[in-house]
């Protein structure tokens, strides 16, 4: 089915990240109406000038979410967090995030009668997987299948870009470090650039062909082991460290310590669960989303991380 000239209007979970912020400003342009769902309002504040966005301000519940989507046709969740204090079978934050959201957002989405649910996921989500993170974040897929609309599983590998919290933490890092010693270097990433994911998502939204359920993996065109990924970006942003894989156990020691130190939580022992499991796209190529052009990290990541 062709895609209809009708405005949309897309109510959006997560819009205040950087993912989010980047959609936010790429679906204005397409004159599309938007509702930006946060639990802090301050952390949008970039977006409240961009014409027809509202922004609202909900608590994770039925009756919060449903005042916050009315009037609208589909919901794009983009809401993941990468730390947790432990649990079973995952952490508080985890499971609040990335599990009774996604319950509270079905039932909404169901008395509101939306038609469309995109959901950012993960490469290497499944119901065994080492991390929490990783078992949470399919647990969260597994909800969607009580949603009544058509639903979009979108599963990306590492997205960077300008602001990102991938690339731009490793260049950071280095600025204030010479040595840099990390585990898991051997650990395999497919990155996509957050405009291919976006192209991925405006794919999404048009799109209307009967299917209950679509899953895509959406990665970049280049697979990169972690090592290189820092070594990278050291080198795209001027301030070059030394390298220094760690054995496990160090490794393991190093995750543990940054847990414990107080503000925000650099790396932690779940993180590197996740990193045994490669974030690059599966053998069943059906369901890569074929990018017409996909952009390589040589290719932008020397303007946005060029030293200042």
């Amino acid at each position: 089915m062709m895609p209809s000239n009708k405005k949309k209007s897309i109510a959006i979970l997560g819009g205040s990240g950087f993912i989010g912020k980047n959609l936010v400003g790429f679906l204005a342009k397409q004159n599309a109406y938007i509702n930006v769902l946060t639990t802090n309002k301050i952390n949008t504040r970039t977006l409240w000038t961009i014409p027809n966005v509202k922004i609202f301000q909900y608590q994770n519940n039925v009756e919060s979410i449903k005042k916050a989507i009315e009037n609208t046709e589909l919901v794009i969740n983009l809401v993941g967090i990468l730390h947790s204090k432990p649990g079973n079978p995952w952490g508080k934050e985890f499971d609040d995030a990335h599990v009774k959201l996604l319950k509270n957002l079905v039932d909404a989405s169901n008395k509101e009668k939306i038609k469309k649910i995109i959901h950012i996921s993960a490469l290497g989500v499944s119901k065994s997987a080492p991390s929490e993170y990783l078992r949470s974040k399919y647990a969260g897929e597994c909800i969607l299948q009580s949603f009544s609309g058509q639903i979009y599983l979108l599963r990306p590998s590492v997205v960077f870009g300008s602001g990102d919290s991938f690339l731009n933490l490793f260049a950071k890092l280095q600025r204030y470090s010479p040595i840099m010693p990390l585990a898991y270097t051997k650990a395999k990433f497919q990155p996509i650039y957050v405009q291919d994911l976006i192209e991925i998502i405006w794919y999404c939204i048009q799109r209307n062909d009967g299917h209950k359920e679509t899953i895509f993996e959406c990665v970049g065109p280049e697979v990169f082991t972690l090592y290189e990924i820092v070594k990278f970006a050291g080198i795209y942003s001027g301030y070059k460290a030394m390298v220094i894989p760690l054995p496990k156990f160090l490794g393991w020691l190093q995750a543990f310590t940054l847990e414990k130190i107080p503000g925000e939580t650099l790396m932690s022992r779940d993180n590197l669960r996740s990193l045994t499991v490669p974030s690059v796209a599966s053998e069943e190529k059906n369901l890569v989303f074929n990018l017409t052009n996909p952009t390589s990290i040589h290719k932008v990541a020397p303007k946005f991380l060029k030293k200042k």
